[in-house]
């Protein structure tokens, strides 16, 4: 019977409790200001040369259960990579936890654990007994290995002539082949070719389906949906969600969009009307920057009068971050007009509205028109932004207000099992930290 790498090394997997836990975990490294040019000015600036500490990782606190699979998203820079090898052991943590239930495989960097000099045969062997398996062991996996790295005709031919992607080849088959009881696996499958990235797919979802353990990094977002059910969304070294993966992947896009998207300019010359000012306001009547979803909002636009003006409209443009138009609303579609006013006369409006909208970040343009909307007398783009936070219960764009109900057969409050009435709402609940 075959034995897995936990066995072998003699780590026994306990059920009863989770399979990662990290708790407060930062990672910190330092960046120095100057970089000496020899030996010499290196030991005369030891003690005095200058630095910057830079938090990778910054108080990251998550679990992750047996048979979960998990996907870290987030921008280049963001911290999954050093999280990923925190998980793996390869860096301690500064500060904090990480508790791992099982054997853990990692696949992190290119040609990591592979001697340049040594034949493909001889790297599965050396691999293999890293992990812990014997010789007779790897011999038993050795075909496995080879055929679903598809290197069998270079198998005698030193790696360092393998492409990079025979590299990712070679290390993910050895590292899905021993069975471990965790696998990490980093952005590195996506220098394989499209036939053994499909293939890569196919055996972790034979990995969760087993019920195995796997964190993948990826920004193939297409990939994360496909193989992951939770998400975590990093940026700046912290977690900045984590929950279903659609609404991860959402979140992730629609940032990556606002960054993107160029600013637009304050304000264009004002012919009539000038805005004075922009002020978004929650519902306690203090500026709003994030709010969670279906917050009733109101943008106060102040005007103030260039010319005489009978009458004018008041427009408010509401747009996702890569510029996506979501609503539109104007005073006089309701019926209302500003003025008449006189030179330098102010006047405020309130546009109320609320933001039925899932996370993301969103942008409010505002303009002041004629009466009949064909002449624009000021315009403001991005006058204001806010941000509406994550929250469990949907995916999408628009939050829909949902709820589920059981109106015949048993059911059960998934997080209160003694709970056996029918259930007006059924959300999912933000996963908490447990200690080990």
């Amino acid at each position: 019977m075959r034995r897995t790498i936990g066995q072998l090394a003699g780590v026994l997997v306990d059920p009863s409790r989770p399979a990662v836990v990290v708790d407060g975990v930062t990672e910190t490294f330092r960046l120095f200001h100057e970089r000496p040019g020899g030996l010499k000015e290196r030991l005369y600036r030891l003690r005095g040369a200058s630095y910057t500490d830079f938090n990778a990782v910054e108080d990251v606190s998550f679990q992750i259960d047996h048979g979960e699979s998990v996907a870290v998203i987030g921008h280049n820079g963001s911290g999954k990579s050093t999280l990923l090898k925190l998980l793996a052991r390869i860096l301690p943590p500064d500060e904090g936890t990480v508790f791992t239930n099982g054997r853990v495989a990692s696949l992190l960097e290119l040609g990591a654990g592979f001697h340049g000099d040594l034949t493909g045969r001889e790297n599965i062997y050396l691999n293999g007994a890293i992990l812990g398996l014997s010789r007779t062991e790897i011999a038993e996996r050795f075909d496995e290995i080879v055929d679903f790295a598809g290197i069998r005709p270079l198998l005698d031919t030193a790696v360092r002539t393998y492409s990079s992607g025979l590299y990712v080849r070679l290390g993910f088959a050895i590292a899905v082949t021993v069975d471990p009881d965790i696998l990490l696996v980093d952005e590195v499958l996506a220098v394989g070719d499209a036939e053994f990235q499909d293939r890569s797919l196919e055996r972790m979802q034979a990995f969760r389906d087993a019920g195995k353990t796997f964190v993948l990094v990826s920004h193939d977002l297409d990939a994360v949906r496909e193989m992951c059910d939770r998400s975590l969304v990093m940026e700046h070294g912290r977690v900045v969600f984590d929950g279903p993966v659609a609404e991860g992947v959402e979140l992730y896009r629609q940032r990556v969009a606002s960054a993107a998207a160029p600013p637009g300019p304050r304000r264009r010359d004002a012919r009539r009307v000038r805005v004075e000012e922009v002020v978004l306001l929650g519902p306690d009547g203090q500026a709003a920057e994030e709010v969670a979803p279906s917050t009733q909002l109101v943008a106060r636009v102040r005007l103030r009068a260039v010319d005489n003006v009978d009458v004018c409209s008041v427009g408010l443009i509401v747009t996702r971050g890569d510029g996506t138009h979501l609503y539109e609303l104007h005073t006089t579609w309701q019926g209302v007009g500003v003025g008449p006013l006189v030179p330098d006369q102010e006047a405020v409006v309130d546009m109320r509205f609320t933001a039925h909208l899932l996370a993301g970040h969103y942008a409010i343009t505002v303009s002041v028109t004629d009466e009949a909307g064909r002449e624009a007398w000021a315009v403001q783009p991005d006058a204001a932004r806010f941000s509406v936070s994550p929250a469990p219960g949907g995916a999408g764009l628009v939050d829909l207000a949902a709820s589920t109900s059981v109106s015949e057969g048993p059911a059960l409050r998934l997080n209160d099992p003694t709970q056996t009435a029918p259930i007006p709402v059924a959300r999912l609940q933000r996963r908490r930290r447990l200690n080990p």
